[in-house]
């Protein structure tokens, strides 16, 4: 990252991409905004980012240096093409995204999961701040997570390793997007608490999450309705909030075990909005990690929450060096 040009950043997210340029001291000038097309075509997804990207440059008072882009799903880092991401149309598999935006802005363009974007945020301006071994773990529409090892980020054979979300925790549990039984994601994630509260809308029409569900139309219930349930006291919603809690937590157990990292950093709008998990985590940690792990690990929140992905994108091109 140079510190006399900003970088260009673009984060691509399920909901919104988000352009801006990054400052080498983590200023984020320029930001520009849209929702994500959710019927998008690859090609219309393509032009809107080259778009978004192109405003956020002209906006920035010092030309950038080059494009970090963060994005969801698996992509190789090397060429900045996607795999198949399990939580996005068909379609996108193969996208050339990191080639296109080259092309069309004319910039050298580094391209990574924004899960490992974020993390390397965390690193360098949050909660991770001065450690060499962290993972960071967000849980919202999906699980993902970054293994950060010897002050570097563990990228596997193909640049696709930390995919913890995907690490079975109830084998008999739900079906997970990416074909198998039980995943984290299929049991933690937002989609995943919404879809258990429909289920038991659906199995006790005189419970309480029936009733709200009823209230809105019949549409099947989400991952922030079961928050806001939880929050009136519907001891259904707080039970299914508590199931995930518990996978959650056994996972950052797992993680302490086989990373021995120094911190677990928790992002992600589900694990914000739960703050006690990160409590009971700490706790369960403590008892149940085993040694040395189980007294040096400390689980903790983001300290940059939906900025991570931007900022972080900002730090990719130093991953090219």
């Amino acid at each position: 990252m140079a510190k006399n040009h900003p970088t260009l950043a673009l984060d691509i997210g399920g909901t919104w991409i988000r352009a801006a340029t990054v400052t080498h001291d983590g200023q984020l000038l320029g930001a520009h905004k849209q929702a994500t097309p959710t019927s998008g075509s690859p090609s219309e997804i393509l032009r809107l980012c080259a778009q978004l990207a192109d405003e956020a440059r002209t906006a920035s008072p010092v030309p950038p240096y080059g494009l970090g882009v963060s994005t969801t799903g698996p992509v190789n880092p090397r060429t900045g093409i996607l795999y198949d991401p399990p939580n996005t149309p068909a379609g996108f598999s193969g996208l050339p995204l990191g080639p296109y935006l080259r092309e069309q802005l004319g910039l050298t363009v580094a391209v990574d999961r924004d899960v490992n974007a974020a993390a390397l945020a965390e690193q360098r301006f949050g909660a991770a701040r001065g450690h060499t071994d962290f993972v960071y773990l967000t849980i919202s529409t999906g699980i993902g997570a970054a293994v950060i090892a010897d002050g570097e980020l563990l990228r596997g054979t193909d640049g696709a390793a930390g995919e913890l979300g995907h690490v079975v925790v109830a084998p008999d549990g739900p079906m997970c997007d990416c074909g198998r039984r039980g995943c984290l994601e299929a049991v933690a994630s937002g989609p995943a608490i919404g879809r258990a509260a429909d289920r038991h809308a659906l199995a006790n029409p005189g419970s309480g999450l029936a009733l709200l569900r009823d209230s809105l139309g019949g549409t099947p219930l989400r991952g922030h309705h079961v928050g806001a349930a939880a929050l009136n006291g519907d001891p259904d919603a707080c039970e299914i909030l508590a199931a995930a809690g518990a996978a959650v937590v056994s996972s950052v157990v797992d993680i302490v075990n086989v990373f021995n990292p120094q911190r677990v950093v928790l992002g992600g709008s589900v694990a914000m909005g739960e703050p006690c998990w990160i409590a009971q985590a700490n706790a369960a940690v403590r008892q149940s990690a085993l040694q040395p792990g189980s007294e040096t690990a400390r689980v903790v929140a983001t300290e940059l929450g939906d900025n991570g992905g931007l900022l972080g994108a900002a730090l990719l091109l130093d991953q090219l060096a």
